[in-house]
């Protein structure tokens, strides 16, 4: 599938996304969804920083300033790494988000999330692949 002409944005993708499965998941199911990708926002948003590029960190200190903007309201699915993936379910999960029970699950939920931006056309297949070789690891574990 191609990329869409118009960037659209992790906080846009997310909202999409929970909109679609609120729709078809049972309300305690949903909850789940609705939990783990707020957290993976909240991980976003304090830890992104860390893994900018130049060109990535001038664009996030333009339009933080003059728009007040957010990570995740600034880029698109496509900066979401294996490597940020690893740090959020290793680290954030376990400490914030409800200990290593929820891993399995935050994972399970990040694969769909994954799975639903590559069909949409948001990220493209080599992104999709490396991201779900990822969270493959992280389901089989937990």
């Amino acid at each position: 599938m191609l990329l869409l002409d118009i960037m659209t944005t992790i906080n846009e993708a997310f909202r999409m996304f929970l909109d679609e499965q609120e729709a078809s998941l049972k309300p305690d199911v949903f909850l789940d969804f609705e939990d783990a990708i707020l957290l993976y926002e909240e991980f976003l948003e304090f830890s992104a920083e860390d893994s900018f590029s130049e060109e990535d960190r001038e664009l996030y200190n333009a339009r933080q300033e003059h728009e007040n903007k957010s990570y995740c309201d600034i880029f698109g699915p496509e900066h979401l790494t294996p490597s940020g993936i690893k740090d959020f379910l290793d680290n954030y999960v376990v400490e914030v988000g409800g200990g290593k029970k929820f891993v399995g699950t935050a994972a399970r939920i990040l694969a769909k999330f994954f799975e639903w931006v590559q069909e949409k056309g948001f990220i493209d297949e080599k992104a999709f692949e490396v991201n779900s070789e990822v969270l493959r690891r992280y389901k089989k574990r937990f």
